[in-house]
Order: C-alpha cells, then sequence, then structure tokens
C-alpha cells in the first residue's frame, strides 16, 4: 500500500501536470485531444506512446505500458512509489507529512537505505585513502601521468583501495554496517565467518545510480596482476545491464546526444574536454537495457570506440541493439587506432570536434569496414557485395532503405537496380517483407489475449468508473465481501477499496486516482489497464453487462461455497443461487 494519505497523493499528482513531466522526457507532439512520442520503455521508430492531459494518463499502444505521472517517474528513474511522490512533491515545492508505514514496509525501506549508505559511506573510505594516505600516493600518480585533475577527481569521487585484504571491512563494521548489509551490497567478498575486502591496490570508480547515489565500484589495479578492471557483482543494489558510468552526469549534459565509449578512462577524458555527454558501459558489451536507459534522455548516440578490431566489432554488435531502442546512431572513428582518451592528449578537444562531425552513418560505417577487411580484389568486392545485401536487407524504413542503396550502388560502381534486386530478393527468401505484418499480428494477438484474461471483476470495477451513475441501482447487489482480500486476489480488493469507497461518498472515481493506490508498477499498470475494458453506453445493453459481471462473481462465491464443508457456507451458496435467478437491474 502507499505510504501517504488518498489526499496527499492526489494533491502531489494533480500539483505535477503529465504533460509537462514527461515532456522533460520525451519529445510530445499534439494530435487532436492527447500528445504522442517516442516510446521511453521500448524501441519504436513510429510514435505509439500518448499522453492524456484532461484525464492526466500515458500509455504505449506499442508495448501496453500506462499509468499516470506517479507511474512515470517510477519506471523512467527508477524510483520506489515513495521515492517517485517524494520527487514530484519537491517539484511542486509540496511538503510531505510523515508517511504512514507498515512495519514490512519499514523493514525493507530501512534495508535499502542501509545498502546506500553503506555504499556511500564505501566511496568515502575510497576517496580518503586516494587524498589524505600516504598509500594513496600510488593512486595519485597514477591519475596525474592519466592527466586526471583534482576538479574531475572530486567530481567523479574517485578513490584508492589500500593494500590490505580487511581495511574495508573494519571500517565500515566500525560504522555500525553488518556483514550481511556488506555482502548484500557487493562492498565484500566471502561468506559469513570468512570476509575479504573485494578491492585492494586499486585506484576505484564509483559508479552512480541515474539520481547520483554510489551503488558499485570499478577498480583499475596499480600494477601487474589480473584482471586489469574489476567490476562490483550484481547486487540489491546495482545490475550491470541496468546502469551507465557517467550517466548521473551526463544526463544534465546540454549537448542533444550521449557519446558511448569504453571505459572510464575515456569517460574521464571526455568531460575534462568538455564533452560531459560521454557514457561508459560496465565491463560488459552494450545490453538492450542500456540502450533503453539512454534513449530515456536522448534520441542520438554517437559510437566512440577504439578504432582497433575489437572496437570496431563491439560498434558492429552495438549498432543494432541501439537503432532497436529507437536511438539515431552514428559511429565515430578515432584516427590512428587510439582510444578518445589518447586522441584528446596528442591532439585537443578541438580536434576530437572534427572526428565527431565526421562521424559515419551505421551503413556507411559498415560499407567502410567491409571494404577495408575484403580488401580491392575481385572476391574481396563480391564479399564487400554480398554483406552490404544483407545489411541493407536488415533496414525497415522503406525510404532509409531506397537512400542507402542508391549511395551504396555508386560507391560499388555498380547500377542501382541490380543491387535493388539482389536486396529485395534476400527480404523476399528471409521473410523481412513480411516482418511489419507479422509485428502488427502479434499486438492485435496480445491485446485479444488481454481482453480474454479480464476477469468479471475487474470488468465490473470499469463500468462503475465509466459510469458512477449505476451505483445507486447497484450496490444492493456488490459490496467489497465480493472482492475478498486473498493472496491471488489482492490486487482487485484494493482496487475495489477504492471505487466504491469513492462511490459510498458520492465521489466519481478517477483512473488516475485509481492508479496512486499501488505502490508497485506492476499493479499501477494492472490498475490502468482497467481503462482498457470494454462497457457499453446504451442503457439496455449496460444493464445486461452489470448483471452478466456481478452473476459471474457471485457464482466464484457460490463455488467455493458449495465445496466448502461448512455448512453455513453451503445455505448462504443456496441463498445467493435464489437470488442470481432473480437478479434484475433497471437503469
Amino acid at each position: 500500500m502507499p505510504l501517504y494519505s488518498e489526499e496527499i497523493i492526489q494533491q502531489v499528482r494533480e500539483a505535477n501536470d503529465i504533460v509537462d513531466v514527461i515532456g522533460s522526457y520525451v519529445t510530445l507532439q499534439k494530435k487532436g485531444s492527447s500528445y504522442f512520442g517516442l516510446c521511453p520503455f521500448h524501441g519504436e521508430k513510429t510514435p505509439s506512446f500518448s499522453v492524456n492531459q484532461r484525464e492526466q494518463f500515458f500509455y504505449c499502444f506499442g508495448c501496453h505500458t500506462g499509468g499516470n505521472v506517479i507511474t512515470f517517474i517510477m519506471k523512467i528513474e527508477n524510483m520506489t512509489f515513495p521515492e517517485a511522490l517524494k520527487y514530484l512533491a519537491d517539484r511542486a515545492h509540496i511538503d510531505l507529512p510523515e508517511a504512514e508505514v507498515s512495519e514490512e514496509e519499514k523493514k525493507r525501506i530501512h534495508r535499502r537505505e542501509r545498502l546506500l549508505s553503506a555504499a556511500k559511506e564505501t566511496a568515502r573510505f575510497y576517496y580518503y585513502q586516494l587524498t589524505r594516505t600516504p598509500q594513496g600516493k600510488r593512486g595519485l600518480e597514477y591519475l596525474d601521468q592519466r592527466q586526471v585533475t583534482e576538479e574531475y577527481r572530486r567530481k567523479f569521487g574517485l578513490g584508492y583501495s589500500p593494500v590490505s585484504r580487511d581495511m574495508l571491512f573494519k571500517y565500515l563494521s566500525s560504522k555500525g554496517y553488518t556483514t550481511e548489509e556488506m555482502l548484500a551490497a557487493g562492498l565484500v567478498s566471502g561468506r559469513e565467518g570468512a570476509v575479504f575486502d573485494r578491492f585492494f591496490n586499486r585506484v576505484m570508480f564509483p559508479i552512480f545510480d541515474t539520481q547520483g547515489r554510489p551503488i558499485a565500484f570499478g577498480g583499475r589495479i596499480m600494477g601487474q596482476g589480473e584482471p586489469k578492471y574489476l567490476n562490483s557483482p550484481d547486487s540489491e543494489l546495482f545490475n550491470k545491464r541496468y546502469n551507465l558510468y557517467g550517466l548521473s552526469i551526463a544526463k544534465r549534459s546540454r549537448r542533444d546526444f550521449l557519446m558511448m565509449v569504453e571505459g572510464y578512462m575515456d569517460v574521464l577524458s571526455l568531460h575534462q574536454a568538455g564533452y560531459d555527454n560521454a557514457v561508459a558501459s560496465l565491463g560488459t558489451a552494450l545490453t538492450s537495457q542500456q540502450a533503453l536507459l539512454m534513449k530515456r534522455y536522448t534520441d542520438k548516440v554517437i559510437l566512440c570506440y577504439d578504432s582497433d578490431r575489437p572496437g570496431t566489432q563491439a560498434a558492429r554488435r552495438a549498432i543494432p541493439i541501439l537503432k532497436g531502442a529507437g536511438l539515431d546512431v552514428k559511429v565515430m572513428q578515432v584516427p590512428s587506432g587510439k582510444d578518445p582518451d589518447e586522441f584528446i592528449k596528442d591532439n585537443g578537444a578541438q580536434a576530437l570536434e572534427d572526428v565527431i562531425k565526421a562521424a559515419l552513418d551505421p551503413v556507411d560505417f559498415e560499407l567502410k569496414i567491409q571494404m577495408r577487411d575484403n580488401g580491392d580484389s575481385v572476391d574481396g568486392q563480391i564479399q564487400t557485395l554480398k554483406g552490404m545485401e544483407e545489411n541493407l536487407a536488415g533496414i525497415q524504413n522503406d525510404l532509409e532503405r531506397e537512400i542507402h542503396i542508391k549511395d551504396v550502388a555508386a560507391k560499388l560502381k555498380l547500377p542501382e537496380e541490380t543491387l535493388r534486386k539482389e536486396v529485395e530478393n534476400i527480404r523476399q527468401s528471409t521473410g523481412l517483407l513480411e516482418y511489419r505484418a507479422r509485428r502488427a499480428q502479434d499486438r492485435e494477438e496480445t491485446r485479444q489475449a488481454l481482453d480474454k484474461q479480464a476477469d468479471a471483476a475487474g470488468t465490473l470495477l470499469a463500468a462503475l468508473i465509466y459510469h458512477p451513475e449505476v451505483w445507486p441501482s447497484v450496490r444492493t447487489y456488490i459490496s467489497m465481501e465480493d472482492f475478498p482480500d486473498k493472496e491471488e486476489d489482492h490486487f482487485h480488493h484494493q482496487a475495489a477499496g477504492y471505487v466504491l469507497g469513492c462511490l459510498d461518498k458520492g465521489k466519481e472515481p478517477v483512473f488516475a486516482d485509481l492508479v496512486s493506490c499501488f505502490d508497485k508498477v506492476e499493479d499501477q499498470e494492472a490498475a490502468f489497464s482497467i481503462r482498457d475494458y470494454k462497457v457499453p453506453d446504451d442503457k439496455g445493453e449496460l444493464a445486461k453487462f452489470l448483471e452478466q459481471n456481478i452473476i459471474s462473481i457471485k457464482n466464484r462465491q457460490i463455488e467455493e461455497d458449495t465445496q466448502s464443508d461448512d455448512i453455513d457456507r453451503q445455505v448462504r451458496a443456496v441463498r445467493l443461487k435464489k437470488e442470481l435467478r432473480d437478479l434484475k437491474i433497471y437503469l
């Protein structure tokens, strides 16, 4: 359950216009009575993400995500319900009262706060070791060698893990943190009774979440040893697939694109050179979750990987992932096989600006790589042609594909029609021509599946929200007893509590407020999906609709009572059956 009263939640929600809030994350265009944009929660090229200002909700027709302004902030910023409410309250300059918290929720919040606090204390420990102790001199010498200024050491919270296997453990223990908490936050390794510091003799790079809180660490070893870079394990605070190094700063950049680089030092070097929009993945290849994370803050990404073969292959793997998230992608190739850090040190920031401007479209990048790898021989040219045919066949947008066919044909000195024919043959043989039709069919099947799952309880609640005027005719037949608080159906019990509570007070239920009754995103989306249930408007049809759903709800109760060994419940089942035979609603 939410931790604040219904009145406070409504006040915060109404003080934050959903179009204004979402408009700071998504470019919205007004069409009719709604606003549309590209969904930040899945990759798409055609806007299917809608925002209804009058009713204050959002909905994506592509991935079926929906809810109110609190739901949106929870999903986009990966916040809990209380965190999202606090965020929106601060935005609207509303002081939240003391929260009403259950014991279970208190424990959950307290644990997360403890783990975050332990990670923050660890970051302070490493920073102190770097800047205030003789041991940290080794780390400072390395950073001086890499030309990282004091300003940026402080800005990124860089530190040093001393040559010890238990110094951090003892420090955190002295601060009152338990071994279990340290293990859960990924700050130490081992198990109870045999715990040791995960990092030692390394320059430390704190990894921050999008709210700027340290949640993990990366460490670069000083001297010889493997692995050269070591990251925190996945923990209750951190999952490397869902985070990016430097994003907490880069998301505030005034530049309209993000630069994706390979490592911590590249990020630091670019930020120092004025490119505060640089981010890096965390010791793994780029993931679809990281691509969608970037999509929340920009529509454009420039890949800035090393120009060697591993860097080139990494870029080739990243391109479809980024495009799949709906991002406009370009590939920047640093001359002489250098990484961005080396290039800036040798040539300066302005020279990098020229390289950025010369970044290649993915198709041009692929053509350049194919021609480089296959050479100028006849066989090489044939291999390049085959590679580009497959690349072009994968472009779904007809106009974009046609433009690239013309360009590639000119560069390979081929007749356009010849290349176009080969590309279409590949699309035909691989079924790519049916791709969009299949996607439309999949969406419709998904929609039908969701409609089939709509049960009588949800449908009846939808009818009461859409037509609150029928409540006087229905209230004698339906009550909270028909929505029992069972583990498998707690959702409908809670939803009914809000809807029936409003109607009993003479208030009209509002979908956006119904969503706020839940503190989990999945429950909020389920609450929002109730609005998709089809409810007739004709009075005669609506009366029959209500009768059918009330009967369905009561039949579930009758079935349970009939199977019970309790004689009173069996008698109630007989009575209910008789009442249902005589049920007639007049509107």
